[in-house]
């Protein structure tokens, strides 16, 4: 099956339901068509559901009754399953809950993370999931360092601009707003610093964020290249099953000594293995 067809079998129903969940919520569009869309919504329902019933079925092959009941359980944890599973529950709420509304409503707006299913196919998002697995201890600290600055820049703002502002920056939470929209340069200006040193920490804390918020941007373009060179490390080690061992052992002879570069080095490897796009 080409990648079109599995996007098509993909998006084929979630794309009207998003649509029609999306057009629901206008007002004056649900008055008029609102009974449409539903039929819409509905009909994609069951779809979904014949859908999901026959992945639980196909998901296992095995005739041993317990390893059938174990398999489906542990495919249904599974997160696209769990998205699968919440997104036609609306089709069953109002025969268990006929008056909750905006339990009906809810469920059907999560239906719209059915859209992410595609991204499986995608082989950059791939990528991009394990760049952030191989960086998670790096993203970890930044994640640490990041509260921590914005906890220590509301705390010192509130000490400096309660006696000025006490309705403004009231309490640390109150100025912990202010903080989150300074680090992350949003800046919605409901609340700003008045005291010259209120404005002098603002400007600092605004620096910093900016420079903290940059850090990510380089580690995840740092770590794209490492997985390229580790994916093309990976091809070239498998094509040198069908290259003899004496040229694959000078060739990394000649690259630890310096002799040749890493581009030299890839070139070689792609004449040798007959790739000319490696």
């Amino acid at each position: 099956m080409t990648l079109v067809k599995k996007l098509w079998g993909d998006l084929s129903c979630a794309t009207p339901s998003t649509i029609a969940i999306i057009l629901l919520t206008v007002r004056p569009i649900a008055e008029h068509l609102g009974n449409i869309l539903t039929v819409i919504i509905n009909v994609c329902m069951v779809v979904f559901i014949c859908e999901y019933v026959l992945r639980m079925w196909a998901c296992t092959d095995t005739h041993n009754p317990v390893r059938m009941v174990t398999d489906r359980v542990r495919y249904a944890f599974h997160l696209y399953l769990i998205i699968d599973l919440i997104s036609i529950l609306p089709l069953f709420i109002p025969f268990l809950f006929p008056h909750d509304i905006m339990l009906i409503r809810l469920l059907r707006l999560v239906s719209i993370f059915k859209l992410g299913r595609f991204t499986r196919y995608s082989h950059s998002l791939l990528q991009l999931r394990r760049v952030l697995v191989r960086k998670k201890e790096i993203f970890a600290i930044m994640l640490f360092f990041l509260v921590f600055f914005i906890l220590f820049s509301s705390t010192i703002m509130y000490v400096v601009e309660y006696p000025a502002q006490p309705d403004a920056f009231s309490s640390i939470p109150a100025a912990l707003w202010w903080a989150v929209m300074t680090v992350t340069t949003v800046g919605y200006g409901d609340i700003i610093p008045v005291t010259p040193l209120g404005k002098c920490i603002a400007a600092v804390v605004t620096m910093t964020g900016v420079l903290v918020l940059a850090l990510p941007s380089a580690i995840m373009a740092t770590g794209f290249i490492e997985e390229r060179e580790r994916q093309k490390n990976i091809e070239m080690k498998r094509k040198s099953q069908e290259i003899p061992p004496v040229l694959v052992h000078k060739l990394d002879e000649l690259k630890e000594k310096g002799y040749i570069t890493q581009e030299e080095y890839v070139l070689f490897w792609s004449q040798l293995s007959g790739d000319e796009k490696t």
